[in-house]
Order: C-alpha cells, then structure tokens, then sequence
C-alpha cells in the first residue's frame, strides 16, 4: 500500500493595535451621524503574515457604521471614510519582487514610526509596484459600547461577562509614573489602593508581553511596543488610565477581518487589540 502524504500550505495572519478614546474634534469629515461626545479609534491595527508565499484578498468591515480612518496601502475597494476595506490580490513573497519599490505611497507623509513596523521579519507585501512588510488600517468603531469596560460622560459602562480581564492601570504622582495590575471587575466602583511607582520601563512592558504571549511573535510585540512606549509612559497627573486586551470576539465586532487565498491553505488570524480608555470622562 502506498501511502500519500499531502502537505498544507499555511499562513498565519498577525494583526496589533490600539484603541483609543478622546474629546471628538468636530469639523472632520466624518459619515452623517449622530456624533458622540467622545471619539473613539482603534489606532494604528498594522498586520502581518508569515508562511507560504502566495497572493491573498484581505477584507476588513466596520460593522454598525464605523469607517475607516487610514489606510496602506491605498484600497481597491472602500478605504478611508467607507465601512469597508478591500485589498484585493496582495502578493506574499520571502523577498521583494523584482523591480517593484520599498514603502507605501505616503508612509512617510503620515507621520506614522513605520521604520519600526518594517523591522518584523513577515513576508513582503507586495501591490501596484511596491511592497513592505505590512499592511494598515485606521478606523472608528461603530459599537463602541461593545467593549467590556469604558467611560463616557463620567459613567462607567462594564459588560458582563469580563469581569476577569486583567488590565493595568496607570497614572502619575509628582511627574513620576504608577501603576497596578487588576482585573476589570475590580476597578469598577473605584481603583483599588496598591499603585506602585513604576521606576523601571521593562516591568510594564514585561505585564503587556503576558498579554502577547503566544499571540504575536516577538519582534511583532517589539514594534508594537516600540511604538507606543512613550504614550503608555506619558505624563498622565490628571488621568487615570486603564489598558486590557480586547477578546477577540470583540475585535470582530469592531472591525472584522476575512482573507481569502488563491490556493488551498490553513489560514490562522491572531489579533492583538489593546484598550488604552481614561478611567473617567466628564
């Protein structure tokens, strides 16, 4: 008897990003809506794929009216302001294709730290005669409220059943960084006593790398963390923040993703979207 051993191609799908809430700075061109008082993005989601070489259609949708707020490259479909992202035939090599140029069109010209995004070993993408090792999408959640713990108007908003979520809460006593580790459930009528001065960066970086773990590679959370160091560390004397990482099933609310291949392969997403909300608005 002759045994036949096929094997499958793969590609893994890597995806960060950080979501965020601030005052809505009115006057942006921004769908026709009822406008919250506070916006929300999810900042900077940048993806990466590894595996077999092969070309791929990536669809990102924005359920319950988000949009898109940025996108690289440019959109085949949908894109900035629109419900939806289409990029259609993404070539996925081990090297950039002959002849073709490094870097989106207008990477630089966003202001966005992609020298550290580009320094993740992933497979070149390549379109329209350029290539880079990722792809990237701003957005506005439709359904923020979605989220397991946010607030809005001086109200907290927690949905069950995340009270076991950890999170990290961060704030600034004499310009001099603090920080705890809680759960979700525990910060909810107030923040728990037991903040400690965070004298040393790698010790919260060490907390987000739990969080990461097994999600992303470690040059993946290297550019993550790279990138958004200095904001996690700013001074925050009048705020308090709270970070958790949003369950998966939450990011597909926010914006849902679907790739599509042109050959036959195990496609596996991993999505690695953090909450970085204040602890209060008023």
């Amino acid at each position: 008897m002759i045994t036949l051993l096929v094997l499958m191609a793969g590609l893994q799908v890597h995806e960060w990003g950080v979501i965020t809430q601030a005052p809505l700075a009115l006057g942006g061109a921004v769908p026709e809506m009822e406008l919250p008082e506070y916006e929300f993005e999810d900042k900077a989601p940048v993806i990466y794929f590894h595996g077999d070489p092969c070309t791929v259609t990536v669809r990102i949708n924005f359920p319950g009216m988000g949009y898109a707020t940025s996108v690289l490259p440019e959109a085949n479909e949908g894109g900035m302001n629109s419900t939806y992202i289409v990029w259609n035939d993404l070539e996925l090599t081990g090297s950039p294709v002959t002849g073709t140029e490094e870097g989106w069109n207008d990477c630089d010209a966003v202001g966005y730290p992609v020298p550290l995004w580009r320094q993740v070993d992933a497979l070149c993408v390549t379109a329209e005669g350029r290539y880079d090792r990722f792809v990237y999408y701003g957005c506005v959640p439709g359904n923020p409220g979605d989220l397991p713990f946010l607030s809005q108007s001086g109200n907290q908003s927690f949905r069950m059943p995340y009270g076991e979520i950890p999170c990290i809460v961060l704030t600034s006593s004499g310009g001099r960084p603090m920080y705890g580790v809680f759960t979700l459930a525990d910060i909810l009528t107030d923040i728990p006593k037991g903040l400690q001065f965070l004298d040393e960066p790698e010790v919260l970086r060490r907390e987000f790398w739990r969080w990461a773990d097994g999600v992303l590679f470690e040059d993946e959370f290297d550019s993550f963390w790279n990138s958004w160091e200095s904001r996690f560390l700013a001074d925050s004397s009048e705020d308090v923040i709270v970070i958790y990482r949003v369950p998966e099933a939450i990011v597909d609310q926010i914006a849902s993703m679907e790739i599509l291949s042109d050959s036959w392969m195990e496609i596996d997403i991993h999505r690695f979207i953090i909450a970085e909300l204040p602890y209060k608005t008023e």
